[in-house]
């Protein structure tokens, strides 16, 4: 079953060109579309590119997603069904810590993060054909609470800095 239905609420994009930026640097928060989801030709799936094909082996032209690209795309490009889902797969249990947190609180010690494993500042300054999409997949992904998350994050910010000021020697 599809985590999301397309609707109307997101942008229309269908058969529009696609921005061509040659490096990957300020939106690294996001990953950049796939080549085929600014397609004209209906038929084709706008996240694989590939034909899709009614039950009788006819290509159908009224569709524009497979059931299971949808899935991953509302996964990857809509933070709201990404919570959703890595809250249902944790069920609230923090990473790093182990405890629990509820699904939705007004107070800052009770709410979580979604953190990136593998930091996505590691795809910063890559050309598209060289990112890696599984940085935004579900297997990088874990549930934080704000303590751990603020840890984990200052810890991979100093590293980072380490990085930075090796690299300008």
């Amino acid at each position: 079953m599809p985590l999301n239905r397309y609707s109307r609420r997101h942008k229309r994009t269908f058969g529009k060109k696609k921005p061509e930026p040659k490096i990957f640097l300020e939106e690294h928060r996001t990953p950049p579309k796939p080549t085929s989801y600014y397609t004209k030709k209906k038929g084709r799936c706008r996240f694989c590119g590939i034909l899709i094909r009614k039950k009788d082996g006819k290509t159908n032209t009224r569709r524009s997603w497979h059931e299971e690209c949808i899935d991953q795309y509302t996964f990857i490009y809509h933070s709201s069904e990404t919570r959703k889902q890595i809250w249902k797969r944790d069920k609230g249990h923090c990473a790093g810590c182990g405890i629990i947190q509820p699904r939705k609180s007004r107070k800052k010690l009770e709410r979580w993060d979604v953190d990136h494993i593998k930091p996505l500042w590691e795809q910063k300054g890559k050309k598209f054909k060289d990112i890696d999409l599984d940085y935004w997949r579900g297997d990088n992904l874990q549930t934080l609470c704000v303590k751990c998350h603020t840890k984990k994050t200052s810890e991979e910010a100093t590293r980072r800095a380490k990085l930075n000021k090796n690299s300008l020697k």
